[in-house]
């Protein structure tokens, strides 16, 4: 599967399951993946992450930590 066709899975399993769920929570780290890495990183990210049966995670930098409330990086694992 593409990134896109990933993302495009994940949010459609959010929909399905609504909020609160589990899919829920992860589409909602996708989308801010989005905003702060961009489409085509995310897109990256997401391939790389399925072939390794992983997902994607929002993290703080460290330098970041203690100065942000909200995280910075994403990150697979």
């Amino acid at each position: 599967m593409t990134g896109k066709e990933l993302f495009d899975h994940y949010q459609a399993a959010a929909l399905r399951n609504g909020f609160g769920s589990a899919e829920f929570s992860y589409g909602n780290v996708l989308f801010e993946a989005m905003k702060l890495e961009g489409e085509a990183t995310v897109f990256r990210k997401l391939e790389e992450a399925y072939a390794k049966g992983r997902k994607i995670q929002l993290a703080y930098s460290t330098s970041a930590k203690g100065e942000h409330t909200e995280p910075d990086l994403v990150v697979i694992t």
